[in-house]
């Protein structure tokens, strides 16, 4: 109730600052403000660094976005909050127009390329970020690479996207430059390295991880010299951060995480859950139309009161 109160205030507020026709220009906003009162109200421990953002216009008219960096040592988590024009008013949550689909902020976001299966111009499409060591990607990998074709065929494409978190994975990272060291040749071969990975996932580590690829590499009949040097050299690196850089505008915390014609989802869902999310946007109001459990993996900013 208290955030549903703040935000009909903020929105109060802001009413009061948007003439009718005209936009407001980006309010300024005290930095060091900001910060002493985001680590209050969020519970933020000094260990938590900050960045914050200037005011950028928003999808909806009169708010402004301002995302928050927030680092502690090697974890990394993008927030977003929203300013009224006078610079004071703020609400911590997602903003909803009527006149759009609840998911625009996100799908301006999330990206139409990248390694796929299904077709291009299909009803619902799945961005899924997820880690090549985490269990629970694993567990929903399987889901979607069986299943997904059997029922969808003709109406899911799944884009795969790297999110490794190396705090908590070791080989992870290594294991998704691998995968473009191979994909980067054939698509196939991406593909092969995704499903034997997490078939095989308890099987793999740092030391035979390499071993592994080059395996792969030669079933695939790639080139292996040019496998071998992207790995040594780390030909793919910049792809997988610009994944994770990705990720972390749309302030994804764990993997896995996954968006259905925007709608952010988490967690190795069951099948009969997926696929009931499937029919329910496949049956969407035609005005919401989209563009052509245990916390196992998730990047952790620390708060007062929490291990």
């Amino acid at each position: 109730m208290r955030k549903i109160r703040s935000a009909s205030l903020a929105l109060a507020f802001s009413l009061a600052w948007v003439l009718p026709g005209a936009e407001p220009a980006p309010p300024k906003i005290d930095k060091a403000k900001w910060e002493t009162f985001l680590r209050y109200a969020e519970g933020y421990t000094s260990a938590v660094k900050f960045d914050i953002g200037q005011p950028t216009p928003s999808s909806i008219p009169g708010y402004f976005q301002v995302v928050v960096h927030l680092s502690n040592g090697d974890s990394k988590l993008d927030r977003n909050y929203y300013v009224a024009a006078d610079g004071n008013s703020i609400v911590n949550g997602t903003l909803w127009d009527l006149r759009q689909t609840p998911f625009a902020d996100n799908l301006k976001k999330l990206p139409t390329d990248g390694y796929s299966f299904g077709p291009a111009d299909a009803p619902i499409s799945i961005v899924l970020f997820s880690d090549f060591q985490c269990p629970y990607c694993s567990e929903l990998a399987k889901t979607m690479r069986t299943e997904l074709p059997k029922k969808y065929a003709d109406n899911v494409r799944v884009i795969f996207k790297d999110f490794p978190l190396t705090t908590r994975h070791p080989w992870a990272r290594a294991a998704a430059e691998s995968s473009h060291c191979l994909g980067d040749q054939k698509t196939a071969a991406f593909w092969a390295f995704h499903d034997w990975i997490f078939e095989h996932q308890n099987e793999v580590n740092a030391g035979n991880l390499r071993e592994k690829t080059m395996a792969i590499a030669k079933q695939q009949s790639l080139d292996e010299a040019k496998v071998a040097s992207c790995l040594d050299n780390h030909l793919a690196a910049a792809e997988i951060d610009k994944s994770i850089e990705l990720a972390r505008n749309l302030q994804v915390q764990q993997t896995p995480t996954f968006y259905v014609n925007g709608r952010t989802e988490t967690g190795a869902m069951p099948w009969d859950r997926l696929s009931a999310l499937i029919d329910f946007e496949l049956n969407r109001p035609k005005e919401f139309a989209a563009p052509a459990a245990e916390k196992c993996c998730e990047v952790v900013i620390p708060k007062v009161g929490q291990k």
